[in-house]
């Protein structure tokens, strides 16, 4: 194994570097905590035999196998986070599963309760003027997931503010943290001042922020409110689950809020240069706009419809700023909703 994939980043918390197959992504961090015989997995990589392999033989370049797992903590509900969870508890019976309840709501229970929610998501998107021959490739971009799913069963539900104690040494409050996802949570030791960020606050890019039918409300607000309650913490390192460990959190907190106006206001100018021809879908601001893993026509289906359900949450940020009005129509016996400036 490359020796680059576990990395002891201060004594006794081990980063540990997993693959994803999702061509933006790449790869996950998980991180290993441990004091004495205690010990602390925060998330697990991607649901397949490749991570479950990664995982095992990094952790046993420190002398610790899975079965001694502990406790393992979910920093929010998507499968490059929570994938071999449930291998590990088969392994380590009596160690805890801890996922924010936000999440844990949402948790899937089977193939056909996977197979539904899949369903009522193509339809939302459909709405939101997604054309048919993407949505199919969006399906079945979804439908591969089944092969391989196997959702967390959580044994401790947490809200916030709860101390996951780690040995004598380690004493980490977990911070609730909506946006990402409506449970995401990060994790702050305060004597060390250390923050697990999770996909909270990544060091160059942006976490997608999505509206669905399964996050409804305003999350581009939930995340910035997020952002400002991990900015008000004093913390000199943080582990985010993506790119590398890095130092000025207050400094990245501005760039990731700076980077939230230029797409809203990207948008607004989206539907102002649109205005002539009338209220568009949020597909068709979507196809207007910049995105970090390339050109509208360069994106994957799994790409397309992140960057969709991302535009979505900054059009319904913008409409509840009372910038933008929702239009809903009907075409073809179905509804369609879309978007225009309040003028």
């Amino acid at each position: 194994m490359n020796p680059n994939h576990l990395v002891e980043v201060i004594p006794g918390l081990y980063q540990i570097r997993l693959q994803v197959p999702i061509r933006s992504l790449g790869y996950v961090y998980a991180y290993f905590v441990r004091s004495n015989e205690d010990n602390l997995l925060i998330d697990t990589g991607w649901p397949s035999k490749d991570t479950f392999f990664e995982l095992e033989t990094s952790l046993a370049e420190i002398g610790v196998s899975l079965r001694q797992i502990r406790t393992v903590v979910i920093s929010h509900l998507h499968p490059d986070h929570f994938g071999v969870a449930e291998q590990i508890k088969d392994l380590a019976p009596n160690s805890k599963l801890v996922i924010h309840r936000a999440d844990a709501a949402l948790i899937l229970d089977d193939y056909d309760e996977y197979k539904g929610f899949v369903s009522e998501l193509h339809v939302w998107l459909s709405e939101h003027g997604t054309p048919p021959e993407e949505l199919q490739a969006m399906l079945d971009a979804s439908t591969e997931m089944l092969n391989y799913f196997r959702p967390p069963k959580p044994t401790t539900i947490v809200s916030g503010g709860e101390i996951l104690r780690v040995g004598d040494k380690w004493n980490f409050e977990i911070i609730p943290t909506p946006g990402h996802t409506i449970g995401t949570i990060c994790l702050y030791e305060r004597m060390s001042k250390v923050l697990f960020s999770g996909d909270h606050v990544l060091p160059t890019i942006t976490p997608n922020v999505s509206l669905g039918p399964y996050y409804k409300g305003d999350p581009l607000g939930d995340y910035l409110e997020s952002l400002d309650r991990v900015n008000e913490l004093d913390v000199d390192l943080v582990l985010p689950s993506h790119e590398f460990v890095f130092s000025n959190l207050k400094k990245r907190v501005i760039e990731i809020k700076r980077h939230h106006d230029e797409r809203l206001n990207d948008a607004m100018s989206v539907l102002e240069k649109g205005s002539d021809y009338g209220p568009m879908s949020g597909y068709q601001v979507a196809s207007k706009l910049k995105w970090h893993s390339g050109e509208w026509g360069a994106l994957g289906a799994w790409e397309r419809r992140a960057a969709v359900m991302e535009t979505l949450a900054h059009l319904e940020y913008l409409k509840r700023n009372r910038k933008i009005a929702e239009v809903r129509e009907i075409k073809n016996g179905k509804p369609q909703i879309k978007y225009a400036l309040i003028l």
